[in-house]
Order: structure tokens, then C-alpha cells, then sequence
């Protein structure tokens, strides 16, 4: 329990928790951690008190000292620095759009460009906005480089969507044009686009919709966020 706590209090203390769930899971986690830390110190107190006055029974409850190799997945975690969804994870779920038009779009505050925007929200303005709100304005828009062989001239600019935690996580997907350099996989990078209106409307096309955007600036960012991923709520 003490272990348990104590990989549960770093991840807390230096935000990588959000690499494995949501921002909002942060209160009920505190709370676990310091439940595994109480009950962990008051059973090894209990156990050590016991041992004083009755050494030969604690000596008889006693497990396996190979029990002790359970610990070893926990100093690992306590001493690598987390990683969450990535490229590969990408590369195995089909990206997703969003299906079904948005009651009215709220205006555009383009009075201070780039405007700052989700993955999820430009997809869905690209894809339903009918007064194409998107059409020259730039939008800066953060996420992972995922390159894909059908996309030569540029890559995938991916952010996660995640519901409860990474176990559930889907892929957003912005096809990136002309980015100026090219860049490994899971590179974070903060990206100044411009939407590219498609010949035919996204509903017409035989292939799964993708939306494309031109780079108009590539920011890489070498420690990326503890926050990562997109929520719905």
C-alpha cells in the first residue's frame, strides 16, 4: 500500500497523472493516495508493534520473501517518467469525426489570430459549420505528429480524446500539409494552420472523411504537456 501511495503521490505531485486519465480524476485520486498512505504506515506500525510483543507469530504470518519482487514494477514506475498514447496507439484505431452537425456555432473571436482551438472543435467546424467559419482564419491547434505513408507532403497532427483514462482513448486527426520540416512521430508540436476547403463536401467523398489543413507555422515543444489528451465533458 505504501508503494502503491507513493507512485500514486509522484504522479500526483508532478501532474503525469494526466498521461493515464482525465484532469478531473485528480481530487479522487488525492483521496485514494492518502487512504493507501494511512492505511499503509498504520499496518506496518501495527506490524512492527506486534513483532515486539509476540515475534513468533508475526514470524509464522509471515509470506515468501519472493513477495518482495512485487515491488519491483512499482520502483520502475516511481523512477521512469510516464508515457501515454502515442503514434502507435494512433496507427491501431481508426481516427475519429464528429458525426452529426452542431446545433448553431458561436462566433469566432478573430480579433486576435491565431485563435486558439481543440482538435475536436476544429474538426467538427470543418466538417458542419455551414457558414464556414474556419475559411481563411489561422487557428493554432496543439497535438502529436503521427506521419503517415499517404501523406508525403506533410503528417497527421493527432490528439487523443479520452473519456475516462487512456484505456478508452480515440484518435483526432487533422491531415497537416507542407509543415516546413519533418518531424518523428509522437514530436509534440504547436501548429498554426489554416483550414483547406475540400473540392467536394465531406459528406460526398467514397473514402472516410479527413480534414486538411496548411501549416502556416510548426512550433515543436520538447516536454509535452501532463495534460494530453481531450475530454468530451
Amino acid at each position: 500500500m505504501l508503494c502503491v501511495g507513493a507512485v500514486m503521490a509522484r504522479l500526483l505531485w508532478t501532474g503525469g497523472f494526466g498521461w493515464f486519465v482525465q484532469q478531473r480524476m485528480q481530487i479522487p485520486l488525492a483521496i485514494a493516495t492518502v487512504v493507501l498512505l494511512v492505511f499503509g504506515v498504520y499496518e506496518a506500525v501495527a506490524g512492527t508493534r506486534q513483532e515486539e510483543t509476540d515475534p513468533t507469530a508475526v514470524r509464522r504470518s509471515v509470506g515468501p520473501m519472493v513477495g518482495w519482487m512485487l515491488v519491483l514494477p512499482l520502483v520502475v514506475l516511481i523512477s521512469v517518467a510516464p508515457t501515454g498514447l502515442g503514434a502507435a496507439a494512433a496507427d491501431r484505431v481508426e481516427a475519429f469525426n464528429p458525426t452529426e452537425a452542431t446545433s448553431g456555432f458561436p462566433p469566432l473571436d478573430t480579433s486576435a489570430e491565431p485563435v486558439e482551438m481543440r482538435v475536436f472543435d476544429f474538426l467538427d467546424r470543418a466538417l458542419w459549420d455551414e457558414e464556414r467559419s474556419l475559411d481563411g482564419v489561422t487557428v493554432q491547434l496543439e497535438g502529436l505528429v503521427v506521419n503517415d505513408p499517404e501523406a508525403p507532403d506533410g503528417f497527421l497532427l493527432t490528439r487523443f480524446m479520452v473519456s475516462c483514462c487512456a484505456a478508452d482513448g480515440i484518435p483526432l486527426q487533422v491531415l497537416l500539409h507542407n509543415p516546413g520540416q519533418t518531424l518523428e512521430d509522437d514530436t509534440w508540436v504547436v501548429a498554426e494552420v489554416t483550414w483547406r476547403e475540400p473540392d467536394i463536401p465531406y459528406q460526398e467523398t467514397p473514402t472516410p472523411w479527413r480534414v486538411e489543413a496548411d501549416a502556416v507555422s510548426i512550433t515543436v515543444v520538447p516536454n509535452a504537456r501532463n495534460d494530453p489528451y481531450e475530454s468530451p465533458y
